[in-house]
């Protein structure tokens, strides 16, 4: 997550410009509509954030360049060899509530800019299905974990199984349309 800047930095950044998300939520949704399929150097997130998050207001240049980075930290670490994807929560540092608060808005996200352009729910894959399923109910997560090492332990493996399930969705569905329009270019 090197390209991306410090969470609480993010967070600043977004309440500054009264948007009142997570930065674990923006990452989620940017993440959600790579997985399904949107076209990789496609600028519509932009137009697509700024529905979700401002009304449909343009961003300021300095959001328009933290969505950018998060955009581009996405694409790279999804089509990376070695599944460096992950997810942009609040550290380890945070309370376990916090980072499980911060996970429950990332599947949120996820979901949302998953669902905006996905709209065959039908021709999804039965991995695929079983993956929302499981995501609308980590997004029903009761978050109130104690500090312990087994509800650490517990909290991580959930934010494992979601990291490698957007992995999923993405090789599925992201990785067959650019195939898919590179085929098409190359006959």
């Amino acid at each position: 997550m090197s390209d991306l800047p410090d969470y609480e930095e993010a967070q600043l950044l977004l309440e500054k410009n009264e948007i009142f998300v997570s930065p674990a939520e923006a990452h989620g949704v940017i993440s959600g509509l790579l997985a399904c399929g949107l076209t990789i150097d496609d600028k519509e997130y932009l137009g697509l954030l700024s529905d979700v998050f401002n009304d449909g207001d343009s961003f300021s240049n300095n959001l328009k360049q933290f969505f950018g980075s998060i955009y581009k930290q996405v694409v790279a670490s999804f089509n990376d060899e070695e599944f460096a994807f992950d997810l942009f929560l609040p550290s380890d540092d945070e309370t376990l509530i916090d980072q499980a608060n911060g996970l429950v808005s990332w599947v949120a996200g996820f979901m949302l800019g998953f669902g905006l352009k996905q709209k065959d729910y039908g021709k999804l894959s039965a991995d695929v299905k079983e993956v929302i399923t499981d995501f609308s109910e980590i997004t029903r997560l009761d978050t109130t974990f104690e500090e312990t090492e087994e509800d650490s332990q517990a909290l991580h493996e959930v934010i494992e199984y979601v990291r490698v399930s957007a992995l999923l969705c993405f090789a599925e569905l992201g990785k067959d349309q650019s195939t898919a329009s590179t085929k098409k270019t190359l006959h």
